[in-house]
């Protein structure tokens, strides 16, 4: 058995060389980078056996991870209970021939020359004990790895753009990405940055964004000034329901704008008569969401159950155009009113099929995909922005808004 120490770039002198005598490759690393050396491995995917790559903390580059989709052997270790995927192993083998290279060095430009790094080079036979173990080594490590699919791939690559907004990328960058489909996580929306989001909002032929904000800011200060939605007018909650009637807005000024903005529902009976008849369990789904701080699934859930039970003696149930709308009155950074007028551009735009959006998906294809989305993710603008930003989520109706 022969041993060698490497530093520097004789690191990736070495992999090239064990890449182009040896039949297989048996490589476990925490990290990697889509470089000219990726490039050549991936020209030799048949001999790849078990290539395993970790993605914690988001340090592997997305476009490699791109290009394992669909290759044999190759696997990511998405989660790695009680610690981090960090080893630095590439190991070969040809019939009984077997060669490793282990040491600090990962599949990185830094890794492979440009910092100081350490390795050693094992040339022996795979019954060496040594070798044996790093071979036993690189399976067990792709055995809890997982096969890149496009899906996979998405979500990561958005792990990664959110990872670099926060101060401390998250162990696993997956964790807070929706599992929603590639169509919907590739989707225009996501890819929006926050100026690019203004300037679609501030152009909307349809929208007159200021009043849109001031309508939005008066449902805001109606329910943070009352324990209840049930503690409201009558006025009040038909207002804020999209359902109140010309003659109902009369004398007061508060009420004297256009309440359809955000979704019209005076066509929607059995929900005006729940919002007149001030339905507790209606009021309780709208008080399920916390008028400030995190939104979570749970409150989600808990609103949809009780918005649900609203409609038990009722010929037709709410849906989620209703549903929506008051969600979007209530926390307008958070949801949007999904309705006839907007459907068929919030689909597109967000990558979902609009046939298929109901009550129990509308978490999934719209919430999850907002809060994917770049521009939703930046902070806070100290400019007159700052109001839309407040409303981010529920102004997206003045970029899919097309009314008939």
């Amino acid at each position: 058995m022969e041993i060698e120490f490497l530093t520097g770039n004789d690191v990736e002198s070495a992999i090239q060389g064990l890449l182009a005598e040896y039949d297989e490759l048996h490589w476990a690393v925490a990290w990697g980078t889509s470089t000219s050396l990726a490039r050549k491995v991936l020209s030799h995917s048949a001999k790849i056996r078990a290539v395993t790559f970790g993605l914690a903390f988001a340090q592997t580059d997305p476009d490699l991870v791109d290009s394992f989709i669909g290759v044999d052997g190759c696997y990511v270790v998405t989660k790695f209970p009680g610690g981090t995927f960090h080893p630095k192993v590439y190991a070969f083998r040809s019939g009984k021939r077997a060669a490793a290279v282990i040491g600090s060095a990962n599949f990185t430009r830094g890794g492979l020359g440009k910092n100081h790094e350490a390795c050693v080079l094992v040339k022996g036979s795979v019954s060496d004990k040594v070798l044996a173990d790093t071979l036993s080594f690189a399976a067990r490590s792709a055995s809890i790895g997982e096969r890149v699919t496009k899906e996979l791939a998405a979500r990561y690559r958005l792990g990664c753009k959110l990872a670099a907004r926060r101060p401390g990328p998250p162990r696993d960058p997956l964790a807070g990405v929706p599992p929603a489909s590639v169509k919907s996580l590739s989707s225009p929306l996501v890819g929006m940055d926050w100026d690019q989001y203004v300037r679609a909002v501030r152009g909307s032929a349809h929208h007159d964004v200021d009043e849109s904000l001031d309508l939005l800011r008066t449902a805001q200060g109606w329910l943070s000034a009352v324990p209840s939605f049930h503690d409201l007018t009558t006025s009040q909650r038909k207002a804020i329901a999209g359902a109140i009637g010309v003659q109902e807005k009369a004398g007061d000024e508060s009420l004297d704008r256009d309440w359809g903005w955000f979704g019209s529902m005076r066509g929607a009976g059995d929900f005006k008569n729940r919002v007149a008849e001030n339905d507790r369990f209606l009021a309780r789904a709208v008080d399920s969401i916390p008028q400030k701080g995190e939104v979570t699934r749970e409150h989600f859930d808990r609103f949809a159950r009780l918005f649900v039970k609203a409609f038990a003696n009722s010929s037709r149930v709410g849906g989620v155009a209703t549903a929506s709308r008051l969600l979007a009155m209530k926390r307008p950074d958070v949801f949007l009113c999904i309705s006839n007028p907007n459907i068929v551009a919030a689909a597109n735009g967000m990558g979902f099929a609009k046939s298929t959006l109901n009550l129990e998906n509308y978490w999934d294809r719209v919430v999850e995909v907002i809060r994917a989305s770049e521009w939703y993710n930046i902070d806070k603008p100290e400019t007159r922005d700052g109001q839309l930003w407040e409303c981010r989520a529920a102004m997206l109706d003045a970029i899919y808004y097309h009314p008939g």
